[in-house]
């Protein structure tokens, strides 16, 4: 009995020495904040957002209330939409850093898109004064008074900060002023398209059309695609009563059917009735789906012809660019394709 009962108790033996023996499965060692960094940053080249938000908020997690890792998380979020979550990251870093310029330049810019202009200006303005006070300590010069000069923006200037500024200038009615800021942008980055049409666009709301025209011709020869300077260049070309040119910049971003249309309704708006009603008739012709709407264009056409129209030279802004889509995208838009600044 003894002897039947050997095999079975070695080989149980065998058995658990070789559990002991075999070696532990251990987890993969956890990739540290600086990989994580460098893994997110890949990502963000190639366009993978989604990937590089999970790596960086990874690596916050492992350093709490990081400011650049913030930072990055911020601007990421930005591009996804995804604007609470945003202003969070970017508020979180000013909570540890107040004079944060890259920081209080991206609140500003979400208050801008979000129409809370006081709370743009705040934050914008704080950022200038520092980025301001920083250039004039390297320069070893000193401030005089509020109303100096704004001193030439350098490599570190945040470009954006200044755009924007100039954006709200020229929503206050301050073009002059507005023009000022696109400048000291332009002088860092002379082939901005967005910057060009922003101080063209200055030029058309203070009625020097020709200097409009001048910025907006620049900002389609740097970048052909861009489809606010050919909807803004032909809106000074309408305004000139370039209706031929006006009629080959829309047709850049919009059927020509929908270019007639929009060309007739300013003209009739600015009072040029004749002009109108030739132009919805173009618009017919070019597109019968645009019989209906047009149509209607000329009963309004008729019924203000039949009336006095004080004031008919007034011009404003109209269907074809209004002024808060103007607002909302030149903050968004980068200022150069070499800088995020």
């Amino acid at each position: 009995m003894k002897r039947r009962t050997l095999i079975p108790v070695i080989t149980l033996v065998l058995t658990l020495s070789g559990c002991a023996t075999a070696p532990k499965q251990t987890a993969p060692p956890q990739a540290n904040p600086a990989e994580l960094v460098a893994k997110a940053e890949k990502a963000v080249s190639r366009g993978q957002l989604d990937n590089a938000l999970s790596h960086y908020l990874q690596a916050l997690e492992q350093k709490p209330g990081d400011p650049d890792i913030l930072m990055e998380i911020g601007e990421i979020q930005t591009q996804l939409g995804h604007t609470e979550y945003a202003l969070k990251a970017f508020t979180d870093v000013l909570e540890q850093q107040p004079d944060n310029v890259e920081a209080l330049t991206s609140l500003g810019l979400h208050k801008l898109n979000m129409g809370e202009n006081m709370q743009a200006q705040i934050y914008l303005n704080k950022a200038a004064d520092l980025d301001q006070l920083r250039i004039l300590t390297l320069s070893a010069q000193v401030v005089v008074g509020e109303n100096s000069p704004l001193q030439p923006l350098d490599a570190s200037s945040p470009l954006r900060c200044y755009n924007a500024l100039g954006i709200l200038k020229d929503l206050g009615g301050e073009y002059a002023d507005a023009r000022e800021y696109y400048r000291l942008v332009l002088s860092r980055a002379p082939s901005a398209a967005n910057v060009l049409t922003n101080i063209g666009y200055s030029y058309y709301l203070d009625g020097n059309l020709r200097q409009a025209e001048i910025y907006l011709r620049q900002a389609v020869q740097k970048q052909p695609d861009f489809k606010r300077a050919w909807n803004n260049l032909g809106l000074v070309y309408a305004r000139m009563k370039h209706y031929k040119r006006a009629l080959v910049a829309l047709k850049q971003v919009m059927p020509e059917a929908d270019a007639l249309n929009d060309l007739g309704y300013f003209a009739m708006l600015e009072g040029r009735y004749g002009d109108a009603q030739e132009l919805f008739w173009k618009a017919i012709d070019a597109s019968p789906t645009y019989f209906a709407k047009a149509q209607d264009n000329l009963e309004k056409l008729q019924e203000l012809q039949g009336k006095a129209t004080a004031g008919a030279n007034h011009y404003r802004p109209v269907n074809l660019l209004l002024e808060a889509e103007y607002k909302a995208k030149i903050s968004a838009e980068p200022i150069s394709s070499t800088s995020k600044k």
